[in-house]
């Protein structure tokens, strides 16, 4: 495990974490610079302890909120202020240099947005007065709630998607990864909220076995070309699918798998299941039920890892188990917070927030599963595999 201290680098709470590499990290800053609010987008050399200044902006707009991307030689920053217009900016991350920028203006008012690779962006919007009328003319003619753009960065386009799975989706909901060698788009499409899915299985007299979750998964350049062509169906392979009886969630990935976390409510059974990136074979990954007479317990799955454990809370202290991908099996005392991670299958990163009506802290604290060594440290923390980095 290396613990890499920012503290002293982050100098105030709105400082954000962009990218942990190595060895090189970037993250921006926002501050008043000669008596305006500015934003400075910083890279810091862990190997040789530097900071470096990539590139700095006057905020035109004191209530512009940053959206970062990043990718292997550029960022892409989003600047909105919940309104009808947004600036989008691609750095390069070595020179500083503005590859595009534009000013976009949309109808209706700014939700959301997701990167989808260097080149293209997609933007939600939902209805605001100044334009009432127009989005309720387009929600009669589409049904949509909300209005979808992809944007080009490099044409300076953008395109209105008709595919309701991606207008009816979110920006959390939509990701790229790599799959069978070709960047792909993973869509998720789960019917509301667990306890939503639940209450419609109880309802299931009522409403029948179409209430599904659903995941879908299309190359990336094929997602792209069927939205700047008008398409009313974005090519989407169905790779998952749970209706009225369970529930499928993405829980993660790593290098070889996609993780979804599925759930069969007549029995309770639940398992984390695993779609190979290289070959698409699905498979059974990890049983994630309590057996008969097992004390209560929760299971964590690391988004990022691959990996999960079973957490049982004790009066005094709370056992992590390995369950998939982790051999651990330690005690950490539970005064150190509720548990977060494991890094290389030692060491536990504990949370703890406290707060009251005013304030609110947080603590996250180390515990070395042989040796029983803890350290708290009052700071946010980020783990990148074998890396916490405090900040």
């Amino acid at each position: 495990m290396k613990i890499l201290d920012l503290r002293n680098v982050f100098r105030n709470c709105t400082d954000t974490l962009i990218e942990i590499g190595d060895p090189l990290i970037y993250y921006a800053e926002e501050k008043m610079e000669e008596g305006h609010p500015s934003l400075f987008l910083l890279e810091y050399n862990r190997a040789a302890r530097r900071e470096r200044i990539v590139a700095n902006y006057i905020l035109t707009d004191p209530a512009f909120v940053p959206h970062f991307f990043s990718f292997p030689d550029d960022i892409v920053m989003v600047l909105e202020s919940g309104g009808s217009e947004a600036w989008v900016l691609r750095v390069d991350k070595r020179t500083g240099r503005e590859k595009s920028m534009a000013r976009l203006n949309f109808i209706g008012s700014f939700l959301d947005c997701r990167a989808l690779d260097e080149d293209h962006m997609l933007f939600y919007t939902g209805p605001n007065n100044r334009h009432r009328a127009l989005f309720s003319e387009y929600s009669r003619l589409t049904g949509f709630s909300r209005v979808c753009y992809l944007y080009d960065l490099e044409e300076g386009k953008y395109y209105y998607a008709r595919d309701p799975r991606v207008c009816g989706a979110d920006a959390s909901r939509l990701l790229t990864c790599e799959c069978g060698g070709a960047l792909q788009v993973l869509l998720l499409e789960p019917h509301g909220s667990e306890a939503e899915k639940e209450k419609c299985y109880r309802n299931m007299r009522w409403l029948g076995d179409g209430v599904c979750d659903r995941v879908w998964l299309c190359p990336l350049l094929d997602f792209v070309v069927s939205v700047k062509t008008g398409e009313p169906r974005v090519p989407l392979e169905l790779i998952l699918n749970a209706g009225t009886e369970g529930l499928v969630r993405y829980a993660g990935m790593n290098r070889e798998n996609i993780y979804f976390r599925a759930r069969y409510f007549p029995t309770g059974d639940q398992r984390l299941c695993a779609y190979n990136r290289a070959t698409g074979r699905k498979s059974v990954a990890a049983r994630l039920t309590l057996g008969r007479g097992e004390r209560p317990a929760w299971f964590s799955i690391d988004p990022e890892g691959g990996r999960a454990y079973r957490v049982e809370e004790r009066d005094d202290d709370c056992e992590v188990t390995g369950v998939l991908n982790s051999g651990i099996s330690v005690r950490y005392p539970k005064e150190l917070g509720r548990f977060v991670t494991c890094v290389d299958d030692r060491y536990i990163v504990a949370k703890y927030i406290l707060k009251d009506d005013k304030d609110s802290f947080e603590f996250n604290s180390l515990f070395d599963g042989k040796t029983g060594y803890q350290k708290s440290y009052e700071c946010h923390c980020a783990v990148r595999g074998e890396t916490v980095v405090l900040y």
